[in-house]
């Protein structure tokens, strides 16, 4: 039976005149509202919901400075994640719900737990509230986990691993995960990393090295001996062109390796994940006039910042998660203009496309909904 067409028939008429048809669908309505019942089931217990993600905070480990680990334990409505892959969270800041991308930096665990590990950002954002504020017992939201950043579905024979600062986070993830599979390729780690004090995970990666046979880490700290080029990898890794390539880190690494390995006729074998989007090039665009819609308000775009960069400049608030392009967030309605995609070169050109504030650049005048 269709409950959308299922109507009361009446029963009792009165003056000639039928009491009014009711609906069992509007009738029931208090009693279908998933958000209703998350907030009545949340006020019982934090993790109840019908259908929404929630983790508790059960352990927090200060991993260095600036950087600390949270191991969350999610309801029963999380889905297992892949090594490598990430997740958005959500915790409300002073009444308002914000979100942001985080790297999973654990394998899947039979006991459920996942871990987040996180560096000190800029103020006002969610990483800096959860390093002032995450302790345990701590209830955060979680969106199902994504991303393409994962191994291979066939581990092949030689891996090799770039990670810059926290990019170890989602190489720690698949590295547990090769361990867990007794994998017995041959892999090459470089850990790149600020100061001495920075480096992450020295402990575990240890304790890997002993359970993957394969593995061998080199370690660099920038502070000390300056960045690693490809050039310096090359000298180190003669045999690089035949590995498969994993690379994770700050943009200007990432720049600079997919660069050489594109030169080089290898980027089949490249796999990356960025943490933030290519910078623009100051100087190659004229300035923009954007036309926000919903808020009436007319501000300028600089040659050198994304569309996301220039509305907070301006002072409006879009939604974003990652800054990154990932998690799609930052979704915008673009009414009028051109826009070109940091990541990929494409450029928008139709009226009434989406377009990603966070990996976008105007190339002409614009209207936005915002």
């Amino acid at each position: 039976m269709n409950d959308r067409s299922l109507n009361i028939s009446p029963m009792i008429s009165v003056s000639g005149q039928s009491k009014p048809t009711i609906r069992i669908s509007e009738a029931l309505r208090p009693f279908s509202d998933a958000a209703a019942w998350d907030r009545l089931l949340g006020r019982i217990n934090p993790l109840w919901t019908v259908r929404g993600v929630r983790a508790r905070v059960v352990d927090r480990i200060e991993e260095s400075a600036d950087t600390i680990s949270l191991w969350l334990k999610p309801n029963r409505h999380w889905q297992e994640h892949q090594a490598g892959q990430h997740v958005l969270l959500g915790v409300e800041i002073e009444g308002v719900r914000r979100r942001r991308v985080f790297s999973i930096s654990s394998a899947p665990r039979r006991d459920g737990l996942l871990r987040i590990t996180l560096q000190r950002q800029r103020p006002g954002g969610v990483t800096e509230w959860l390093h002032t504020r995450a302790r345990k017992g701590l209830i955060v939201g979680l969106e199902p986990a994504g991303g393409a950043f994962v191994l291979p579905d066939s581990v092949p024979a030689r891996l090799l691993m770039i990670a810059g600062g926290t990019g170890i986070t989602p190489l720690m993830a698949m590295l547990q995960q090769l361990a867990e599979d007794a994998c017995t390729a041959d892999i090459v780690l470089f850990q790149l990393y600020r100061r001495p004090d920075q480096r992450l995970f020295a402990g575990e990666l240890a304790e890997l090295a002993r359970r993957l046979p394969g593995l061998r880490i080199h370690t660099r700290c920038s502070a000390e001996h300056g960045r690693l080029s490809p050039p310096d990898l090359v000298s180190r890794v003669p045999e690089f062109a035949r590995q498969h390539t994993l690379l994770c880190g700050p943009e200007p690494l990432m720049a600079d390796f997919s660069a050489a390995w594109t030169r080089l006729g290898l980027h089949t074998k490249l796999q990356t994940e960025r943490f933030g989007a290519p910078r623009p090039v100051a100087g190659n665009r004229a300035e923009s006039r954007i036309h926000a819609i919903e808020s009436e308000q007319v501000f300028t775009q600089a040659s050198d910042l994304s569309l996301l960069e220039s509305a907070e400049a301006a002072g409006l608030q879009p939604k974003f998660g990652c800054r990154a392009g990932l998690c799609r967030t930052c979704l915008c309605r673009k009414q009028s203009g051109h826009v070109r995609n940091l990541l990929t070169g494409l450029v928008s050109s139709q009226p009434d496309e989406w377009v990603q504030l966070c990996v976008s650049v105007a190339e002409s005048d614009l209207e936005l909904s915002l």
